[in-house]
């Protein structure tokens, strides 16, 4: 990290879960340095413009010393008035504040911006190897007193999305289900993760792939009866899920072989590949880029809005989603 915690920083990969880590770390730091922790603003490009965002920023406050701003999908922003307010910003920065930019992209933030952001407080966060991953998995039930058969490892992988903050929800899971000093098989992962009659967002993301709405309505509704994830939860999930859908298709169309599109993306096992490579035939490109921004505004309300509304928010989503192929029309962002 930079010697100062203030300024400009870009955080771009998809491994989410060392993405996180990062900024809990900063934070931490900024608490320690400060005596107290800083004050934290979440945002999107489409709820809020990048003046708004500054202008939070800039304005002092008074229950906190230190302001931190979070940018999510920062590859929306990409206009010359966007340029000129980050320029602004990264020449000279409010005391005591700091502007996270955040993408799962690595090749489509505007170059513009990195050229802004200082070398330090620039940081690329890769999925794991596949090595990596094993290694990992083993590592969370071994220091939770859990033992795990290797084909649970590989099962548990094909299912999970690829990156340590979903792997890390799924673990946990299992782990309290079975408690220390069990011995979880791939029978014990299986059943709990696909075949138990509690559907997952796995299974969800199977429906929505097959563009089956009345299939996802009730695999949602089980989820929700379940209690075993909520609104945010399941929209983090599905939007790794078609961002991945979206990057294996634009392969497909540049000629690349399903196998070897599954492998660049990280799309695990014969049921994964098959299951992408339907969705890549009932699913176009922008429908696809679509269905991403559209992810991304739904998960803002489900943080915005009561959990009692939660449900209705959800169904809409699979609408939208489904029929609609992500176009949500002049549906307001707030």
């Amino acid at each position: 990290m930079a010697k100062d915690a203030c300024g400009l920083y870009l955080l771009l990969g998809p491994e989410e879960g060392e993405k996180d880590a990062f900024v809990r770390r900063l934070l931490e730091r900024i608490a320690k340095e400060r005596g107290e922790p800083p004050e934290v603003h979440r945002f999107y490009p489409f709820e809020a413009d990048l003046s708004k965002v500054l202008a939070v920023l800039a304005n002092g406050s008074l229950f906190a010393g230190f302001r931190v701003a979070v940018l999510a999908n920062a590859e929306e922003l990409n206009t010359k008035h966007d340029m000129e307010l980050l320029g602004g910003y990264a020449a000279h920065p409010p005391p005591d504040t700091a502007l996270l930019l955040l993408s799962a992209e690595v090749g489509r933030v505007d170059k513009r911006i990195e050229r802004l952001v200082s070398r330090e407080n620039k940081v690329i966060f890769w999925e794991l190897f596949e090595s990596q991953k094993q290694g990992w998995v083993n590592n969370f039930f071994h220091t939770r007193g859990l033992q795990v058969d290797p084909s649970a490892v590989d099962f548990l992988l094909d299912m999970v999305e690829n990156n340590t903050r979903e792997l890390a929800a799924t673990c946990e899971r299992l782990a309290l289900f079975f408690g220390p000093g069990a011995r979880v098989g791939y029978d014990d992962v299986e059943r709990l993760l696909y075949h138990s009659k509690e559907e997952t967002v796995f299974t969800l993301f199977e429906k929505l792939a097959a563009r089956d709405l009345e299939g996802g309505l009730e695999v949602l509704a089980k989820i929700l009866l379940s209690r075993d994830a909520d609104a945010v939860q399941l929209l983090a999930v599905l939007a790794g899920q078609f961002r991945r859908l979206f990057a294996f298709q634009r392969l497909l169309q540049s000629n690349y072989g399903a196998a070897e599109a599954a492998e660049r993306v990280g799309i695990r096992g014969k049921r994964g590949l098959q299951t992408f490579t339907q969705a890549a035939r009932r699913f176009r490109v922008e429908e696809l880029r679509r269905i991403t921004r559209l992810t991304a505004l739904f998960d803002f309300r489900a943080r915005s809005l009561k959990a009692a509304l939660h449900p209705a928010l959800l169904q809409l989503y699979l609408y939208y989603a489904v029929v609609r192929g992500g176009d949500c029309g002049a549906l307001p962002a707030r």
